[in-house]
């Protein structure tokens, strides 16, 4: 029988562990097809994490709970997110809330939204009807506000055009193509129109306005 020399025990001895060490398999993120309901009053909620969802179906009622979430949907009456760093992709909302942090929204066009969850985006391309924000960081934009309240801190907000804008906040920053009425009670808000005839209120302190208006 041949025998092992002394010498080459030790390295041998630490090929084997190596090669008997397994690195854990990568998690495999997973899409589930979900229809949504057609029971009044009835309510979707997608609760798993790190999962795709495709919802389908016209829905009344639709929470995310899971966190690192990605939602693909038509259309909800009301769509609410309470997980974390969620990102969905929809058509029109009649209501959204979002309290969860990190999350990003995109839709088409909103009635009512409630952007509560700090550092979270949403973009509506289209009309954006009445708007409450109250999460610092939160970042929103759209094509056409009707509304907006802003009682955040360290907001970014962007918008075609807005009527009705009401700042109570600090530290935010809006800029706008058009706005009718601008009034603000927070203080070291940065607010700038681009152009247009736009009537401002400073009640605050400390707050930065520029109204430029296009010459004739």
């Amino acid at each position: 029988m041949r025998r092992t020399p002394s010498a080459l025990l030790p390295a041998l001895t630490a090929l084997a562990a190596t090669t008997l060490v397994a690195e854990p398999a990568a998690a495999v993120p997973i899409t589930v097809p979900v229809t949504c309901g057609t029971t009044p009053g009835h309510e979707t909620v997608l609760a798993w994490d790190d999962t795709t969802y495709e919802v389908s179906g016209t829905c009344g009622v639709v929470r995310v709970t899971g966190d690192r979430v990605i939602v693909r949907m038509s259309t909800a009456r009301r769509l609410v997110v309470d997980g974390t760093d969620v990102s969905v992709e929809s058509k029109p909302l009649a209501a959204l809330e979002i309290s969860g942090a990190s999350s990003t929204v995109a839709a088409t066009s909103v009635k009512e939204l409630t952007l509560g969850g700090a550092g979270s985006t949403v973009s509506v391309t289209g009309l954006l009807e009445g708007a409450t924000v109250v999460a610092p960081d939160a970042v929103l934009s759209a094509e056409t506000v009707h509304t907006l309240r802003l009682g955040s801190s360290a907001a970014q907000v962007r918008a075609g055009r807005a009527y009705d804008v009401d700042v109570s906040g600090d530290g935010n920053s809006v800029a706008l193509r058009k706005a009718g009425e601008v009034v603000l009670t927070g203080a070291r808000n940065s607010v700038t129109v681009e152009r247009g005839r736009t009537t401002v209120r400073d009640r605050g302190v400390d707050n930065t306005v520029q109204v430029h208006r296009r010459r004739r």
